[in-house]
């Protein structure tokens, strides 16, 4: 018999392929043993995808810069990874669209509406407006984002000359692709409380900087000091890019939507 993944000539008491590795399928496909793919991928011991997850909390630097310099089967390479994010950020924009359509909203829910002047009331709903935008179209901007993040993390470590721009690249996607996984968990876990929920995305900007500061650490064996300081110029530039990342988008809901004008104050 031959592999069907390689054509390698296998003996018939093979069970993987000494070729490629391949596991030898010999039974049609049931409910049953489809199950049991499934788990023996996601939860066997030395499935790539926990160990990945794990480690990229215990020794980040060994699954990045491992995979940088040619360890390819021991974890989920990045875009792999990143398609796990993106798919748990669907499921919770998916959630949230069709059965909890307020869970985002528990910040403009407990305001005061009443005693609120008519600026105060549109730059609420702007706010409103604002977030729904980002949240139904995380995965885009965060995709787009990404090159931005891999540039200043480059800018940023311009002394190490050991990695290059699309190794940073590497660096990032695995450090996002890890946040966005516990983040949209966590989210999709809280979904049924709105209160909890907001909570949860006041505090995930600081768990996601001290993470990317903790994974920049151990790459570049950092001390404290020196991670301090690569910190704060990461900050600089990020928040530079995000303030024209706003000023583009308020521009863009300006004069290509009917936001404002739908939000405008009536007289």
């Amino acid at each position: 018999m031959d592999c069907k993944n390689c054509s390698n000539s296998l003996r018939t008491d093979y069970s993987y392929c000494p070729d490629c590795g391949a596991k030898v399928i010999r039974n049609r496909i049931t409910v049953k043993n489809l199950w049991y793919d499934a788990v023996e991928r996601f939860f066997n011991i030395d499935n790539t995808f926990l160990n990945t997850f794990l480690h990229l909390f215990t020794k980040p630097d060994k699954v990045i810069v491992g995979y940088i310099t040619g360890v390819r089967k021991k974890y989920l390479n990045p875009i792999s990874y990143f398609t796990i994010a993106v798919m748990l950020g669907g499921l919770f924009i998916f959630l949230n669209k069709q059965f909890f359509p307020e869970a985002m909203n528990y910040q403009f829910n407990s305001m005061n509406v009443e005693n609120m002047s008519d600026s105060d009331k549109f730059g609420m709903e702007l706010g409103k407006k604002f977030q729904d935008y980002l949240f139904e179209y995380q995965n885009i901007f965060y995709i787009l984002m990404l090159p931005f993040l891999a540039l200043i993390s480059r800018l940023v470590f311009i002394n190490k000359k050991e990695f290059n721009l699309s190794e940073h690249f590497v660096m990032n996607i695995y450090g996002y692709s890890q946040m966005s996984i516990c983040v949209n968990l966590l989210y999709i876990s809280l979904i049924w409380n709105s209160q909890l929920l907001y909570y949860a995305a006041t505090i995930n900007g600081i768990f996601q900087i001290l993470y990317f500061s903790y994974i920049f650490k151990k790459i570049f064996q950092l001390n404290l000091k020196q991670t301090i300081i690569k910190l704060l110029f990461f900050l600089v530039i990020l928040g530079s890019v995000f303030f024209i990342i706003i000023i583009i988008a308020a521009l863009y809901m300006a004069f290509f939507t009917d936001t404002f004008a739908n939000l405008a104050p009536t007289k």
